[in-house]
């Protein structure tokens, strides 16, 4: 299970096992074992890599009034997509980079420091415009709101808005629609 609004790990399996059941499968007389569940999640990330990972998330995605990056499972998302589905290639790249960051020393500073760090780094990446960086910052904005507390507690959702009005008000405390 990954911590995205308690839905399983994003992998093959579990889809192919969704479509199968979806279509009939455990009426064709399927073995339970073919539908058991997996083995628990494997890891990508060594815990050290995964430790950084879940503070640059952090530190690009903080907790507020709203929940952060680390509240909304995003190192856990990030690490399943690179242990299920990213080629080999994004898997190294994700990798070099999550050890570029560990090895300036982020995680050695005091947690007051860390946020300077990334900015610096966030600073030059782009400037050099780094593919790998660049998708990075992406991914964790993409997993962030397609996890349940961004989706409701960042941006605001309704199952069915109300009436369609041609003009509303936008405050301070106004935010945007999750679809």
């Amino acid at each position: 299970m990954n911590s995205l609004s308690g839905l399983p790990a994003l992998d093959r399996r579990t889809l192919i096992r969704s479509a199968i059941l979806l279509v009939g499968g455990s009426v064709a007389g399927l073995p339970d074992i073919a539908l058991a569940a997996d083995a628990p999640a494997k890891r990508f990330f060594t815990p050290a890599q995964f430790a950084v990972l879940a503070e640059v998330a952090d530190i690009m995605i903080p907790r507020t009034d709203t929940p952060g990056a680390k509240d909304a499972g995003v190192p856990e998302a990030f690490d399943s997509l690179m242990t299920n589905w990213a080629s080999p290639q994004h898997q190294a790249q994700f990798r070099a980079l999550i050890d570029e960051i560990g090895g300036a020393g982020l995680l050695s500073l005091p947690a007051a420091e860390r946020p300077a760090l990334v900015r610096k780094l966030d600073a030059d990446k782009l400037k050099a415009w780094d593919p790998a960086y660049v998708r990075f910052k992406e991914l964790v904005l993409t997993l962030y709101y397609l996890s349940e507390a961004g989706a409701t507690k960042e941006l605001r959702y309704e199952l069915i808005p109300g009436k369609w009005e041609p003009w509303t008000e936008v405050t301070a405390d106004t935010r945007a629609w999750a679809a």
